[in-house]
């Protein structure tokens, strides 16, 4: 089997893998990818965006990024084909950085690293396209269906970024967030959503637009968020 004929998801996967064990005992080069928002709204180094979905802070962190990718990528990858995937799982990972400049830009040391951003764009891809696929919550030890379970993440994950554990867990649920918008509204984008499913438009409405309105209150009354933060 030649490169051609390889899953895009599968060679991300690789790549995340090489780059992991190149630079996990380098600082320097971690430093240089890492997304710091000071280093890219300041000091302009906007390649940050793209090279920090491509390191990790562990090798658990890196495991769980890449399952979830060989999980789910494959199959998105079939629905809308090998070139709209990668510029949805590369989009998605700058995206979610992006999200986190504006929801954090109070906060020039606020920093990410991890592939997260793209996976949870493939994810979101995936929801618009099999609503009724049944997915598990990490934290329940049920299957429920994909639409749900898309909604339940995105309220989740903006409820913890207003809580102080948010903060600490060092979990970027910003950039989990607008990786999933990008994602989303990707796959709306070209066509292939079903609009006559209720769910997806369940979905749509609970999974994604709570993403639009969250970064709407940053911009427009940013004192309403991150009161745990002052």
């Amino acid at each position: 089997m030649g490169i051609h004929n390889l899953s895009i998801s599968v060679i991300l996967i690789v790549i995340n893998v090489i780059v992991f064990f190149v630079v996990q005992n380098d600082a320097a080069k971690m430093q240089r990818m890492l997304f710091v928002n000071e280093r890219v709204r300041i000091f302009k180094e906007y390649d940050r965006l793209f090279l920090s979905g491509f390191i990790h802070a562990g090798i658990l962190h890196l495991g769980f990024n890449c399952m979830t990718l060989y999980f789910f990528g494959p199959t998105l990858e079939i629905m809308i084909g090998r070139t709209l995937f990668l510029i949805l799982y590369l989009a998605s990972i700058i995206g979610g950085n992006l999200y986190c400049m504006l929801m954090r830009k109070e906060d020039a040391g606020y920093s990410a690293l991890g592939a997260s951003g793209g996976v949870l764009g493939v994810i979101f891809g995936f929801v618009l396209l099999e609503p009724f696929a049944t997915l598990s919550l990490m934290i329940l030890p049920i299957r429920i269906p994909a639409w749900l379970f898309g909604i339940i993440f995105t309220l989740s994950s903006i409820l913890l970024t207003q809580l102080k554990l948010g903060g600490e867990a060092r979990i970027s649920h910003e950039g989990h967030l607008g990786g999933a918008l990008i994602g989303g509204i990707i796959v709306l984008s070209a066509g292939l959503v079903d609009f006559s499913v209720p769910e997806n438009l369940f979905f749509i409405a609970g999974g994604l637009l709570p993403i639009v309105l969250f970064g709407s209150i940053k911009a427009i009354a940013p004192n309403l968020l991150y009161k745990h933060n002052r």
